[in-house]
């Protein structure tokens, strides 16, 4: 049985509906030694930021309940959130999603070798592969 990773690591909030999709970024987040907290729309993310300060968000554009545009513009004016790295997870062949929403663009299927060097970039380079 895997081990619950530490609380003191890095957290990476994964913000995707679709389950088989969040478990594998959890997946790939936890084995490269960061701790992940999944949650299904930009509400639940809301909730989470409550009581959690991710070293970085991975949003899913197109959710139910609160679609990933709608869950960035409250991060925006938010400032206890707004200095939170947030990167966009989307199968949307749009090259200019980046540029409106001003964050960095993760296309679907996720690459795990950029997803890798995007939680170096933002949680820490200094964390160790799981693997």
């Amino acid at each position: 049985m895997a081990s619950k990773p530490s609380p003191t690591l890095p957290a990476v909030l994964v913000i995707e509906d679709d389950q088989d999709v969040a478990m594998t970024i959890n997946d790939v987040v936890e084995e490269r030694g960061y701790r992940a907290i999944c949650v299904p729309n930009g509400k639940a993310a809301l909730s989470v930021l409550e009581r959690e300060h991710p070293a970085l968000m991975l949003v899913d554009m197109f959710m139910p309940v609160m679609n990933g545009a709608e869950f960035l513009k409250v991060v925006k004016r938010t400032p206890s959130l707004a200095s939170i790295p947030r990167v966009i997870m989307t199968a949307a062949n749009d090259p200019m999603i980046g540029i409106k929403e001003d964050v960095t663009v993760l296309y679907k299927p996720v690459d795990f070798d950029a997803l890798t060097r995007l939680l170096q970039t933002y949680c820490g380079a200094h964390v160790a592969h799981a693997r």
